[in-house]
């Protein structure tokens, strides 16, 4: 016991100067603000959320959760462009937002037909690779869809008094992985959440929460096409 207390004592120094940073450097506390957004920023409940507990319920909780992270790299890019205060991309964002809310509505519309279409058997669902990373591609998609999201991170960053990460590199780099840690940690949760419902369900229910996702869905198409066409 003695001799632990002794090399404790000698190794301690370099034990917190190590937790206190990761990696190459990164500062712990920076990665904690980055998991804190990242938590923030996925919560919103949504297309993809509303399309992740469905598949949560359809599927498995390892089904949600890939498609959850298809969304959360999505939110990583957008952190990243935020954290490290990349302007020229902003302007583009504010160029080319019109036409990527139009693409997006279409894009929610479609998804909002088939899952209307769709009348899923809890004894027939196949949980595949291929289906999980086609599931996480879409959440991608729709989530990349949707550029003023970063606008979003901006603000958020300025209320937080973080808007000046940039100019130091490697706190930038460490709020964009506690981003992408924060929003991973969301989708974790609320799929384990939305599991636990899974061995409740009739075929009936699933049908029901195809119906009413598909109507959520539909909406937020709707709603996208109409404030940049009308």
């Amino acid at each position: 016991m003695g001799q632990i207390k002794t090399l404790y004592s000698v190794f301690s120094p370099y034990i917190r100067i190590n937790v206190l940073n990761i990696g190459m450097g990164l500062p712990l506390i920076n990665i904690v603000w980055g998991v804190l957004i990242g938590v923030v920023m996925a919560a919103p409940l949504g297309p993809v959320n509303l399309i992740c507990i469905r598949r949560t319920l359809a599927y498995s909780k390892r089904n949600g959760f890939t498609v959850g992270l298809g969304a959360a790299v999505a939110d990583t890019i957008f952190g990243a462009v935020a954290a490290f205060g990349l302007s020229s991309v902003m302007g583009m964002v504010h160029q080319v937002n019109n036409w990527f809310e139009i693409i997006g509505g279409i894009i929610l519309i479609i998804v909002s037909i088939n899952l209307w279409t769709k009348h899923p058997h809890l004894a027939d669902t196949e949980d595949t690779v291929r289906d999980r990373v086609k599931g996480a591609i879409g959440a991608f998609m729709l989530t990349i869809l949707n550029p003023m999201t970063v606008v979003g991170f901006v603000a958020l960053f300025v209320a937080l008094g973080l808007q000046d990460m940039g100019q130091t590199p490697m706190n930038a780099a460490a709020i964009t992985l506690g981003i992408f840690l924060g929003s991973s940690l969301w989708w974790f949760t609320i799929t384990r959440c939305a599991g636990y419902m899974r061995g409740r369900l009739s075929d009936d229910h699933l049908l029901n929460i195809n119906r009413i996702s598909a109507a959520i869905v539909a909406l937020c198409g709707i709603w996208a096409l109409g404030k940049n066409i009308l």
